[in-house]
């Protein structure tokens, strides 16, 4: 029997422990279940899921990586995000309902419910032996990660800003230009076609190899995006379609590229990099903000790549044998690529622990969380 990929996930869910029985508060009861995890309820249709408590130190990327075998599930399946202006911030006590396909706080009283509902019958799930296995199967979809920064988000290789134009003039008298106006952009008629579409964008910060000296290109900031309307010989107009920022004249131009804030986690790249680049040279790095690195799809990396941040520790004296041992690296941060040039990559930072520099050496891994 081939599992539907939503069963096979609750059989995931539900494989650690047996349905426990549960106190009218709705916490667990003294049959906790083996691993840590919550007791089992079930919703008004019947579908399973577990019931899981914030102790002090949870996030919800820890508890997506306990419950669903990943922690990069959450973004995508939580259901009330606007409640929620940081992931870190769900404090001790709060209930919190899992399944593959949500998650979601709940009230004492809900939770009560929940661990009082009766399944329905289902056949016997064979089991893969984790959710790696699953995914080798393709018996589930590769878990996302959702970046809504992306669209603001951008990177510029030297050579791409060589052939960038700017939008040259507007009719529009105002200083500042929106959503609907149309400009002059130094493209001609030979360079466009009416319906292309160009990414506008304004440089922000040099990216320099601090070894070399050489520059890689620009930390730059996405405006928004124009079409295309009219060619003429020397130049063409364009109608703005989004703005996300203020634009003026003299703001860059290239060809818009996709950008989807889904981001499908890539099987783990086999490449070693380093971090160029961090912006406004800050050291303290938090979740989504982002690095710019010396690798890029030439070495491996594409769009969804999976990365950590490390620092050798290399070999230490166990002075009672009188022997050198080797220490394990250091692992301070992961990332995961949004942008990929041939020799330059952007990543955002998903977990960090420790302030990131300029030559931080980055590697592909496997392990998505901690």
């Amino acid at each position: 029997m081939r599992l539907s990929p939503i069963a096979l996930a609750a059989a995931l869910l539900l494989a650690a422990a047996p349905p426990l029985a549960a106190r009218a508060d709705g916490e667990a009861s003294s049959e906790a279940s083996d691993a840590g995890l919550g007791p089992v309820g079930y919703d008004a249709q019947g579908r399973p899921g577990r019931i899981h408590v914030v102790v002090p130190g949870d996030t919800l990327w820890d508890v997506s990586d306990a419950y669903l075998g990943t922690p990069w599930v959450w973004p995508s399946i939580w259901q009330d995000n606007d409640a929620i202006a940081n992931p870190h911030l769900i404090f001790p006590g709060d209930r919190i309902w899992i399944t593959p396909t949500e998650m979601r706080k709940v009230t004492a009283e809900e939770a009560a419910q929940l661990l009082a509902n009766e399944p329905v019958p289902q056949e016997e799930p064979s089991l893969p032996a984790s959710f790696s296995d699953a995914l080798a199967t393709e018996a589930l979809p590769r878990p996302t990660y959702r970046y809504s920064e992306i669209e603001t988000t951008g990177f510029v290789t030297a050579e791409r800003y060589a052939g960038a134009a700017t939008i040259v003039d507007s009719a529009v008298p105002r200083v500042w230009l929106n959503d609907h106006d149309y400009v002059m952009i130094g493209f001609g008629a030979d360079e466009v076609a009416v319906g292309d579409e160009f990414e506008i964008f304004r440089p922000e910060e040099k990216v320099i190899d601090p070894d070399t000296g050489r520059m890689v290109g620009w930390a730059t900031r996405v405006l928004g995006w124009l079409e295309v309307t009219e060619r003429h010989e020397e130049t063409a107009t364009g109608r703005i379609r989004l703005s996300r920022s203020e634009i003026k004249r003299g703001d860059y131009l290239l060809p818009r590229p996709p950008r989807d804030p889904e981001i499908e986690i890539a099987d783990k790249p086999d490449v070693e990099g380093r971090i160029l680049h961090t912006p406004n040279s800050r050291r303290e790095m938090g979740t989504t903000d982002v690095v710019y690195l010396d690798v890029g799809t030439a070495d491996g990396l594409e769009v969804g790549s999976p990365l950590e941040v490390f620092r050798p520790l290399g070999r230490e004296l166990d002075e009672i044998r009188g022997e050198e041992l080797a220490l394990p690296d250091d692992v301070v941060a992961k990332l995961i690529v949004v942008q990929a040039a041939s020799d330059a990559a952007v990543a955002v930072v998903t977990h960090a622990r420790d302030e990131l520099n300029s030559g931080d050496l980055v590697r592909g891994t496997d392990h998505l969380g901690w």
